[in-house]
């Protein structure tokens, strides 16, 4: 049977090496599906292309149902005595993800795809808490939750921008804050929560993963994902500040499209959620 229940009862009398096979070969397949790095190369191309709701589907839904698949086989391991296997598969993937992510963030030219390897960094940290095991367990799932909020704001967010300004390039995208007001607040709201800070739900995830690195004696993977972090925050800071500030193009003066209700009611929500 491939119930789960019955794949636990049993896992004591599967053969570990098949079982470690299976887990790889999973991992491989449903880690292209989550987005981790080297399989995550789709989805930058299809979550920035996509319309934006949709990109808000992507990448705050289908990436968690891919995670999920990854952690019942992870059970299904740790019920076999092959826990240790799969956690430090997923350690190495998810450094591996916030790097890769890192570098392709830094001098990113197009919005929409920065959200989108966004999304392979914070993939790589759940699959880095999950793997640290414990207490990152925990911080993992309580980001799964944070990131799908924060992100699916943001896209939606980004949707409204493409509407006015027409392009997804941050060059062209100067004057957010006055031009779309509640937009420009929400999208400076959106910077400071999926970089993790205060008061916002992701810093309190992040935290956790990285007290579960410290506690269980992992200072140099403590230290990778601080540095890591800290210069992600850097280079999204300097592309979502330079949107917002300045003056927007003088051919923008005329456009109709403005912030409505119904444009920003959505994200704000997501917002308020993320920071409760």
């Amino acid at each position: 049977s491939l119930h789960l229940e019955d794949l636990l009862t049993q896992a004591s009398s599967l053969n570990p090496r098949w079982l470690q096979a299976a887990f790889i070969l999973m991992l491989v397949g449903y880690g292209t599906k989550m987005g981790l790095a080297p399989m995550h190369t789709w989805l930058p191309d299809a979550h920035s292309e996509a319309p934006s709701v949709v990109s808000a589907l992507l990448s705050g839904a289908l990436l968690n149902c891919a995670f999920l698949a990854v952690l019942r086989i992870l059970q299904v391991c740790a019920h076999a005595g092959c826990a240790a296997f799969g956690q430090e598969l997923l350690l190495g993937f998810g450094l591996l993800s916030i790097a890769l992510a890192t570098i392709f963030i830094v001098g990113q030219l197009d919005y929409k795809r920065l959200l989108a390897y966004s999304s392979v960094e914070h993939v790589g940290i759940l699959a880095l808490g999950v793997g640290l095991g414990g207490i990152g367990s925990f911080g993992a799932m309580l980001h799964a939750v944070n990131h799908s909020l924060t992100k699916a704001m943001l896209f939606l967010l980004s949707g409204n921008i493409l509407a006015v300004y027409r392009s997804k390039a941050c060059g062209d995208v100067r004057g957010l804050a006055r031009l779309l007001p509640a937009t420009g607040l929400f999208w400076i709201a959106g910077l400071l929560a999926i970089t993790g800070s205060p008061p916002f739900g992701v810093f309190l995830s992040e935290f956790t993963i990285l007290k579960a690195a410290i506690d269980q004696g992992h200072a140099w993977v403590a230290v990778v994902f601080l540095v890591l972090l800290a210069i992600i925050f850097i280079a999204m800071s300097t592309s979502f500040l330079s949107m917002s500030q300045g003056v927007a193009p003088p051919v923008l003066a005329n456009r109709t499209e403005r912030d409505t209700v119904w444009s920003i009611l959505p994200p704000a929500a997501l917002g308020t959620a993320v920071l409760v």
